[in-house]
């Protein structure tokens, strides 16, 4: 997994890329964490990128298929702590997703405050119910506080999967743009977003989610 950080203009910049699909394992939720802890000393503004063409397309496999159940539960577990401080981060978050967000990866977008994807022919949604599974408490409330009420049931329980403005209208995206657009748009907004006060932002997030973060963090 290639993982690259910086801050730039006051913008801190996460950029992973595994080459693939960008699966959620447990190093790329220490690495996201271990930014995370630098963008809010040094930085007002911050955006999530998946490197070119794609975003991230679930929890890694080769633990999530294997057979034991208990580095499953922790990498879920894990994977609902980095989810809850992405929604509750005190900084502006930002996606540039270039390409495909399914499962943890649709997640990941739900959790940011604002999410740029791409046009055309990249799918967005969460396939759990179609590959066997129920959402946990953190995906479901979330899913729930974020996507547009008449799109839940399709997209929740028939695990529709969404692409452009489609996918705008559900909830998963916020825009969606050509490829070669989606980082620059997300950097612009994000440089606009750190105009605004960390103190009254963060505040007024948190004011604004407590009661789904509340219902994240069950068990």
């Amino acid at each position: 997994m290639a993982f690259d950080f910086k801050i730039e203009n006051d913008i801190a910049v996460i950029t992973f890329d595994d080459g693939k699909v960008n699966a959620v394992g447990f190093t790329l939720i220490d690495q996201i964490n271990d930014a995370l802890d630098k963008a809010e000393k040094d930085a007002k503004a911050l955006v999530l990128h998946g490197g070119e063409g794609k975003f991230c397309g679930g929890f890694d496999l080769s633990v999530m298929k294997a057979d034991d159940k208990s580095k499953q539960h922790e990498l879920v577990q894990a994977g609902a702590a980095l989810i809850v401080r992405l929604y509750s981060y005190p900084l502006p978050v930002v996606v540039a997703a270039e390409g495909h967000s399914i499962a943890m990866g649709a997640i990941l977008l739900m959790a940011a405050d604002l999410r740029v994807g791409k046009d055309g022919d990249a799918k967005y949604g969460l396939n759990e119910t179609a590959i066997g599974m129920v959402l946990p408490p953190f995906g479901m409330e979330l899913a729930k506080s974020r996507l547009a009420s008449d799109c839940q049931t399709e997209a929740l329980l028939f695990s529709r999967i969404y692409q452009g403005e489609e996918a705008i209208k559900v909830g998963f995206l916020d825009m969606a743009v050509s490829q070669e657009k989606v980082l620059a748009t997300a950097l612009s907004y994000a440089d606009k977003l750190k105009m605004l006060p960390r103190a009254s932002f963060a505040g007024a997030k948190l004011a604004l989610r407590k009661e789904t973060l509340e219902k994240m963090k069950q068990k």
